[in-house]
């Protein structure tokens, strides 16, 4: 039965008096477990000026009732510590108490309640509210501050915020319970959380130094007290800060302005980010001690203390260092650029972190522990390629291995996928997407061959000129109906002498001349690229296709056939090839190039004994000439490199009427425009954003990135714009918005 049961099943009965109730008994109990402190009584009148704190678990009888749990004050008219009244938690059992109408809803309490001036009423109701546990969720917030400013009192004035006294561990705790069930009072959750920092605070200087839960902590204004103290502990003592407690200031520090990836892949980025802070700083960074020092103030709920600061002397306050915080921004940046495709991918799919096309995307040093099964297939696989080399097999049986099961067609998107997750695992394949292939068709056949460490993701200007010469002469080689060893080695020699190609280029190279030959390789795309070219590149370029075709010894008429054709997509005379062909011919008689007129008079001659089919060369002359071709690829690594994009222009003050009319669902046409104009560089500095925004007649512009990063959220799940100075634009969120 709970106690206003008890006090409905009263009929006619007077509140029970102090001076008469007698303290009740527990049953007896056939358990052998302690009994319980027994209630302490409280006989009449405290001498005025009297107040004596109750320990946790001790039970105290009040007005003929039994409260449980301690953590009290009892006594009469003491005063408070900063202030001549009455402290306000200090329970006088001399006063009144309405037992029969409990004033439940805080209907007559004031807003600085004190136990001394509240109604009998409300008395009842804060005492019937201690009885139940301290757990009513219903209960007027105004008994919970009651019992609050006794809780400050105590470690304030008592203590003075000692750090090893029991009853501060016993305090933390209690507010914590109650902060479980109070904080959707904004005024409670605000005193309440205040309050805990200052009990850990005080417990830092001498608990063990263990790194905080950042995902506990709520991001203010300043780094909190703990945080601060903690690694003060280390640079005092010129000790190195682990990477743990480097990351807990980089997530709860107010400066730190995380990108995206770094909020939506929380657990990836904390992981990769001590991971590489590791790697770069080894134990940690040994910062220089500053010459600030750590104060915490705390301003008190209770109306009976004025505000505290304790200054800790001994303990450096090195979050006052910006050099420190850059430090670990550097490896924040790296870690953020890493899960950058990674972040996208779970922006698209907020379901597929563990989808192989998501795990394709990751830093290497977080698939190492990811994936299960099916990536360890890959793993073996990967390994056992390097001892096998270039191999082709069917594309399906690469999809299968990638992801077990599938049917569906590839898009290029998983292409790009399948090819990242697989590099990971030391895998190339031909055709790669990546490197300007086309997505493969089921059915196809794949080329794959084993990738050095460290091999790039995307093609280098020297790759992208080699790789046209393979697509051009990988059709020439096959003209003849078959590719030989010394045209293939021939070609993977020559490019990367005369590009100057890496390993891993050259190897990819040589896959994907294979791939091109294995099949029927054809010249579409190439007349585009081929047309930008002066008519002496495109010489040079025909004469290294001769050169090519000739490094056998002989030029077949099945090879002449495709020259003929290469030479007329060049725009080349034919006749220039010809000549070009006749100047290799050995000096033993005229060269024959080109079919007779069947039409002609004919005479007949002897044939040649075993002549060979096609132009005999002069081997000396072949090798010669190859020498000479270095410039060739040397002139398309020019040619095929694309121009460095130019630097961004300053930011003048076009009209709206110059931008874009495209309106963002959700957006008006001065949000929209702003957006525009934003998205036309990567990144801008403060005050230049904020001056495109001013022309378009937006002077706050916090609130009109807020308003456009909203409405991105809402269309693609990611912001516009991160970062605070500079603002960083989200490509991927502003190809979506304006698509």
């Amino acid at each position: 039965m709970g106690f206003l049961d008890k006090l409905r099943g009263r009929k006619v009965q007077a509140a029970p008096s102090s001076r008469t109730a007698a303290p009740q008994q527990p049953a007896a109990s056939t358990h052998l477990s302690p009994k319980p402190p027994a209630p302490r009584p409280v006989q009449g009148r405290q001498k005025p000026g009297s107040i004596t704190w109750l320990p946790a678990g001790q039970p105290v009888e009040i007005s003929g009732q039994t409260i449980p749990g301690g953590l009290l004050y009892i006594g009469s008219r003491a005063a408070a510590a900063d202030s001549p009244d009455v402290e306000p938690a200090l329970i006088d059992p001399g006063l009144p108490v309405q037992w029969k109408r409990p004033d439940l809803t805080g209907a007559t309490m004031g807003y600085w309640p004190s136990y001394q001036s509240i109604s009998p009423a409300a008395r009842a109701g804060y005492l019937g509210w201690l009885m139940s546990g301290r757990a009513d969720p219903n209960a007027y917030i105004g008994y919970v501050f009651l019992f609050f400013y006794g809780l400050e009192r105590r470690v304030l004035v008592d203590l003075d915020a000692t750090p090893d006294h029991p009853d501060v561990a016993l305090i933390s705790a209690e507010v914590r319970r109650l902060l479980s069930i109070y904080s959707d009072n904004g005024s409670f959750d605000m005193y309440a959380t205040d309050f805990l920092e200052l009990l850990d605070t005080i417990t830092a200087r001498t608990a063990p130094l263990t790194p905080p839960d950042w995902t506990t902590i709520e991001r203010r204004w300043e780094v909190p007290a703990v945080v601060r103290i903690g690694l003060g502990r280390y640079v005092g003592a010129k000790q190195p800060i682990p990477a743990e407690w480097a990351l807990v200031l980089l997530r709860v520090h107010p400066e730190a302005y995380l990108r995206t990836p770094a909020t939506r892949c929380t657990d990836e980025f904390d992981q990769l980010f001590i991971q590489r802070y590791r790697a770069k700083f080894g134990d940690g960074i040994v910062a220089r001690i500053p010459k600030s020092r750590i104060e915490v103030r705390y301003r008190p709920a209770s109306g009976g203390l004025n505000g505290r600061t304790k200054r800790f002397e001994d303990i450096p306050d090195v979050c006052t260092s910006k050099a420190l915080l850059d430090k670990i921004r550097e490896v924040e940046g790296s870690c953020t650029d890493s899960l950058d495709a990674y972040s996208r991918y779970l922006g698209r799919n907020p379901d597929g972190s563990n989808e192989r096309a998501a795990l394709g995307l990751l830093p290497d040093e977080l698939l190492a522990t990811r994936g299960g099964t099916a990536l360890n297939a890959l793993r073996t696989w990967g390994a056992s390629l390097a001892v096998t080399g270039q191999t082709a097999v069917p594309l399906d049986d690469v999809v299968q291995r990638w992801s077990p099961g599938r049917t569906e067609k590839l898009t290029k998107k998983d292409a790009v996928s399948l090819a990242s997750l697989l590099a990971k695992f030391g895998v190339g394949i031909e055709p790669d997407v990546r490197f300007g292939g086309k997505t493969p068709a089921p059915g196809s056949t794949l080329v794959v061959f084993p990738l050095t460490d460290q091999a790039p993701a995307a093609p280098s200007p020297p790759y992208a000129a080699a790789a046209t010469l393979v697509h051009l002469t990988a059709v020439v080689a096959s003209a003849d109906g078959s590719v030989r060893d010394d045209e293939r080695l021939h070609l993977a020699h020559h490019l990367e002498a005369s590009l100057s190609l890496d390993p891993a280029e050259c190897a990819r190279l040589e896959a994907h001349f294979a791939w091109l030959t294995a099949g029927k390789p054809s010249l579409s795309g190439m007349k585009t690229k081929l047309d930008a070219l002066t008519p002496a590149q495109r010489s040079a370029i025909g004469q290294f296709l001769v050169d090519l075709a000739a490094a056998d010894g002989v030029v077949s008429p099945d090879e002449i056939t495709t020259l003929t054709k290469l030479y007329k997509l060049l725009g080349i005379d034919e006749g220039d090839l010809y000549r070009t062909i006749h100047a290799l011919g050995t000096d033993t008689g005229p060269v024959t190039v080109r079919a007779a007129d069947t039409d002609a008079p004919r005479h007949s001659i002897p044939a040649p004994a075993a002549a060979p089919s096609g132009v005999q060369l002069d081997p000396a002359k072949v090798q010669a000439r190859l020498a000479e071709t270095a410039t060739v690829t040397a002139l398309l690594a020019d040619i095929f490199t694309e121009d460095e994009p130019p630097a961004p222009a300053p930011v003048a003050s076009p009209p709206a009427s110059a931008l874009s009319t495209a309106t963002i669902d959700g957006l008006d046409d001065t949000h929209s425009a702003l957006a525009d104009r934003l998205r036309t560089q990567p990144t801008w500095e403060r005050a230049d954003a904020e001056a495109a925004a001013a022309t378009l007649g937006l002077p706050l512009l916090a609130g009109a990135l807020d308003r456009i990063n909203e409405a991105a959220m809402d269309i693609c799940g990611e912001p516009l714009v991160d970062g605070d100075d500079p603002l960083h634009i989200n490509d991927y969120a502003a190809q979506e918005l304006f698509a």
